[in-house]
């Protein structure tokens, strides 16, 4: 009699060898797409390797990456935050997760994003530039200012955020208000509003 049980139970360890074999396969494909900015592509590889294998957090990853890449945030964000809830200070989840939060005009959970990966990993390069942009979107520029002088501490050849920071001490700030200050219209102490001093 030929026996149906063990037969079955091969059979199912096979299939399953198979289906990781498969998956490893297309993530490898969809990796290598990625890296040659195929996203449409690499996308479809990752598909069809989440079908398999969705479990996969480096997969997870590079899945959300090529769907920001690809301008489609809104499918990447459920893919990063994934990786996050399994890996909260996953440095290229947090990276890409701000851009992705960025994309989709959630500037306040960008700048979260990236201020927990500087706090994570304050030495990782361009994270104090990245958290720097995106406190000039916020015209948070004092903040800016301190993120952009720790990058060019670490990085003193990092010419963008060279650029980045003589472009924010251009900008205009906002007068602080003090008590000290008379009426509207009056001149601070020292100052001669109508000989221009």
């Amino acid at each position: 009699m030929w026996p149906f049980g063990k037969r079955d139970a091969d059979a199912t360890t096979e299939s399953g060898a198979n289906k990781n074999t498969r998956a490893e396969l297309l993530w490898k494909q969809g990796n290598r797409y990625l890296a040659r900015d195929r996203f449409d592509r690499a996308i479809t590889s990752f598909e069809e390797a989440m079908t398999l294998e969705p479990s996969r957090l480096e997969g997870r990853l590079n899945f959300g990456a090529a769907l920001y890449l690809a301008k489609r945030p809104e499918e990447a964000l459920p893919h990063l935050q994934y990786v996050l809830a399994l890996e909260p200070q996953n440095t290229a989840g947090l990276l890409n997760i701000a851009a992705v939060y960025d994309a989709l005009g959630r500037l306040d959970e960008s700048v979260g994003a990236l201020e927990r990966l500087v706090s994570a990993r304050p030495n990782w390069a361009d994270a104090n530039y990245n958290l720097a942009i995106a406190y000039v979107k916020q015209k948070r520029y004092d903040d800016a200012t301190t993120a952009l002088r720790r990058e060019l501490t670490l990085n003193p050849k990092h010419e963008a955020a060279r650029t980045l920071l003589n472009d924010v001490h251009l900008k205009p700030r906002p007068r602080k208000a003090s008590a000290e200050e008379g009426t509207e219209g009056d001149s601070e102490p020292g100052t001669d509003s109508e000989n221009g001093a």
